[in-house]
């Protein structure tokens, strides 16, 4: 609920927001309709799993979606 209260606190309409998870729970595709919800007219960029992730997947993913 903390990452939810602080999208809901700011004007992110434009931003572009990149999401990831590090736990291997439930990861994140259960957290993605709250966050688009908490930020809308923000560009959502699907979600990551880094729990298990290597080097190289990371580095891809993040110039993928970060450049």
């Amino acid at each position: 609920m903390i990452i939810r209260t602080f999208l809901e606190s700011y004007n992110l309409k434009g931003k572009k927001i990149v999401t990831f998870c590090t736990s291997g729970g439930s990861g994140i595709s259960g957290s993605m309709d709250g966050i688009k919800a908490a930020v809308k007219g923000a560009n959502v960029v699907t979600g990551k799993d880094l729990t298990n992730a290597s080097y190289n997947s990371v580095s891809e993913w993040v110039n993928k979606n970060l450049n």
